[in-house]
């Protein structure tokens, strides 16, 4: 019997819920960073056409299956018209990461079993948002608090959260 891979959402938001402000993060926190490169290392991507070309944007340097319906030529991926194309194209996979945008956010979040969620602890604008989550459906499993210094503007906190099981 094959193994269904584990579908994890990674992104960060402010307590606001912001995630972007015109197809950028609005903010730079380069341990956030090194703390994401670590966790999908060498793992397969989900990303949104938007997400994946913004200037900000991380790659895998393994596979990236990028969501469009556009049939756009985008180097190093595989396209796919909706998130139920991309998860059959990685099926094989053990893991598989979420990376955004906003709507595809959105439409995986019943579908993952865990949460890498880094909250930026200020209220920024933004134009693309974290959708809302049953805090009932989740429990945190670990939270790594990070100060304000002089390369972060912001402090944060990098959270883990798992599903219940029911």
């Amino acid at each position: 019997m094959k193994a269904i891979p584990k579908i994890y959402i990674i992104a960060a938001m402010s307590e606001n819920h912001v995630i972007g402000k015109a197809n950028r993060l609005p903010w730079h926190l380069p341990d956030e960073w090194k703390h994401f490169r670590r966790i999908t290392d060498g793992k397969a991507f989900i990303t949104g056409r938007k997400s994946f070309e913004a200037p900000d944007a991380l790659h895998s340097t393994y596979k990236n299956v990028v969501l469009s319906r556009s049939g756009a030529n985008i180097p190093d991926s595989t396209l796919a018209p909706d998130l139920d194309t991309a998860l059959e194209l990685l099926q094989d996979e053990k893991e598989i990461f979420i990376l955004g945008g906003a709507s595809v956010f959105e439409q995986a979040i019943d579908r993952a079993q865990r949460l890498y969620l880094t909250v930026v602890h200020a209220h920024l604008d933004g134009d693309a948002f974290f959708p809302s989550v049953n805090r009932d459906q989740w429990e945190l499993t670990t939270s790594e608090y990070h100060g304000i210094d002089q390369e972060h503007v912001y402090a944060f906190s990098m959270n883990v959260f798992e599903r219940k099981t029911k």
